[in-house]
């Protein structure tokens, strides 16, 4: 018979807080909407940074990776193609131009190839940051 499970400590705050996470994800972002009541989070883009090489805590290794930094935010994003030209879209293709840049973050369902099915996914959103306005609106 296996050993029972020994007693933790009580998490009575934030559940997000007590994980060791180093990329924003949809998980730590739904704890940030849940906090501010919004649909969306609004963010100041602070650099981006690309690794040939970016080795993730389970081993697994990701090539020419592009990370997305966010003032006052120790956690990047990974950036993957939907979210890359949204922000492209809304503010060039030059890196270097986006410092200082707002966008809006928010969580969409769609297909996720590590579950394989539909999931929370962080994405880009085409709106007003401050807002939250759709771009036919402003």
């Amino acid at each position: 018979m296996s050993e029972p499970i020994p007693k933790g400590q009580l998490v009575e705050g934030d559940v997000i807080a007590t994980l060791d996470m180093r990329f924003l994800n949809a998980l730590v972002l739904q704890g940030a909407l849940e906090n501010t009541g919004k649909e969306y989070l609004p963010v100041t883009i602070d650099r981006v940074e690309r690794h040939d090489e970016l080795k993730y805590e389970n081993g697994v290794k990701d090539h020419n990776a592009v990370l997305l930094y966010f003032k006052g935010s120790k956690r990047p994003l990974k950036l993957n193609t939907t979210n890359l030209r949204a922000i492209a879209s809304q503010h060039g293709t030059i890196g270097k131009n986006w410092h200082g840049k707002k966008i809006a973050l928010g969580l969409k369902q769609e297909y996720r190839p590590d579950l394989r099915a539909k999931g929370p996914c962080v994405r880009v959103l085409f709106c007003d940051p401050d807002t939250g306005r759709k771009p036919d609106a402003f």
